[in-house]
């Protein structure tokens, strides 16, 4: 079977070699605006003579070079992994199979964007790869492959978004003779449904006044590595915090404000205050002039009653 893959990120050549094993690729379209996750895509196509289509919103439209250039290519069925662009109706109809989409939730919850960021950042057990035929509503449409994945302890998106990628690439070629067979009649469930839209700065900031030890770890891991951790302020300087552990011990916070660096372990790093009286160690975070341990950021000058502060 000939399929056609839209993608804007890693995801595909990550995943090729499982493709490449089950159908044949008729083409690769990518969004016209250039990213470094695109490079390995492009390297590939070209080193394979597959067609490379590259497009912006407009080429979608009906008269749009989208149409014209999927219906020569005669592919059977089409395979979108992570793409910025709304596909139209008269787009979806043109594969005589379909057009299918990955998607990194149980669907119907956490349609939208950017499901593995809000799942972490929710706290959520699990997640799920979940492959459906796309409709003209966005994440709708029968499924043709779900299996769910529980998280790991202390498991960060980084983690997370490679094994999804695993457990897609090990389970396509059942995806793939189901899209050839016509075997995804699932529906997709109503209950459950949830919409997230994109995180924006706000949600990637940390409220020490707000937030308790195990949201703010999975807000970090949630953020690391793709938005580049979560976002704090110390003497009016942004940083970003990577990693943390919550730590386990008895203690008396007295008067201490949350945020409030509690104790300098010298072997470990900043242990600071939380809003529910809990103690988190920053492990790793960045600041503008680089990436650094806890244990080196004291060594810096980081010291007991320093601050971290939300993000005006």
């Amino acid at each position: 079977m000939k399929i056609i893959i839209f993608t804007s990120s890693s995801l595909f050549v990550k995943t090729v070699s499982g493709l490449t094993s089950h159908c044949v690729l008729a083409g690769i379209v990518i969004p016209e605006d250039y990213n470094y996750d695109l490079s390995g895509t492009i390297q590939y196509a070209e080193t394979n003579n597959i067609p490379l289509l590259r497009i912006n919103k407009d080429d979608l439209q009906t008269e749009g070079k989208l149409a014209s250039w999927m219906s020569a290519l005669h592919a059977a069925a089409a395979l979108v992994m992570t793409f910025p662009f709304k596909i139209p109706e008269h787009i979806l109809t043109l594969p005589e199979k379909g057009i299918f989409n990955v998607h990194f939730s149980k669907l119907p919850a956490y349609k939208g964007s950017a499901p593995l960021f809000w799942q972490l950042k929710n706290g959520e057990s699990q997640s799920c790869l979940t492959v459906h035929q796309m409709t003209p509503s966005l994440d709708e449409g029968p499924v043709v492959f779900s299996q769910d994945m529980p998280f790991m302890s202390g498991e960060n998106y980084g983690i997370a978004k490679a094994r999804l990628t695993q457990l897609l690439a090990q389970n396509l070629g059942k995806i793939i003779q189901a899209i050839a067979a016509g075997k995804y009649n699932q529906p997709l469930e109503t209950t459950g449904e949830s919409f997230f839209k994109s995180p924006e700065i706000s949600d990637l900031t940390i409220q020490w006044n707000e937030q308790t030890a195990e949201e703010i770890e999975n807000l970090v891991n949630a953020a690391n590595p793709l938005y580049n951790g979560a976002i704090t302020t110390m003497n009016g300087q942004e940083l970003r915090i990577l990693e943390v552990s919550q730590m386990n011990v008895e203690f008396n916070p007295g008067t201490t404000l949350p945020g409030t660096v509690f104790h300098v372990d010298p072997h470990h790093g900043p242990i600071v205050l939380t809003t529910d009286q809990k103690l988190l160690l920053i492990n790793i975070l960045e600041t503008p002039e680089g990436i650094f341990s806890g244990k080196k950021i004291c060594a810096m000058g980081l010291k007991a009653g320093d601050q971290f502060l939300n993000l005006n």
